[in-house]
């Protein structure tokens, strides 16, 4: 059975912990953008209007900025694939308004900033 859900994992991607990573990435930089704090974001509880509309833009940065399919998405944000495309047409909807249309584009290019991976940058130092 553990064998079975690993293959399902690395079906999704192949790399999980990164892709956990990354969505926390997309969390706290949203959390800096719209005040709700990252343990809010990341709850699973009932959450304030603002803590779900803070995920749901969490959500669909992941999905658009990584190129992302749902299934990928839902595993790194602990989320069911039907709640993660549900974010991204809300998300997708709102996109409409030009003022909430332009933060976005904000928010997009911060999370284009994010680095790849970068080869031997934890040995810096090492020979201290």
């Amino acid at each position: 059975m553990l064998a079975q859900a690993l293959e399902d994992i690395w079906a999704i991607t192949p790399d999980p912990r990164r892709d956990r990573l990354a969505a926390a990435f997309v969390t706290h930089t949203v959390a800096l953008a719209t005040g709700v704090s990252p343990a809010e974001i990341a709850g699973h509880g009932r959450s304030s209007k603002a803590a779900a509309r803070a995920r749901q833009i969490a959500i669909y940065l992941a999905h658009v900025n990584f190129n992302w399919p749902l299934l990928r998405v839902a595993f790194a944000f602990n989320r069911d694939r039907t709640t993660c495309g549900h974010a991204c047409h809300r998300i997708e909807d709102m996109r409409e308004d030009a003022a909430f249309d332009a933060r976005m584009s904000v928010l997009e290019a911060c999370v284009k900033q994010a680095p790849e991976t970068f080869p031997g940058l934890t040995d810096l130092g090492a020979k201290r």
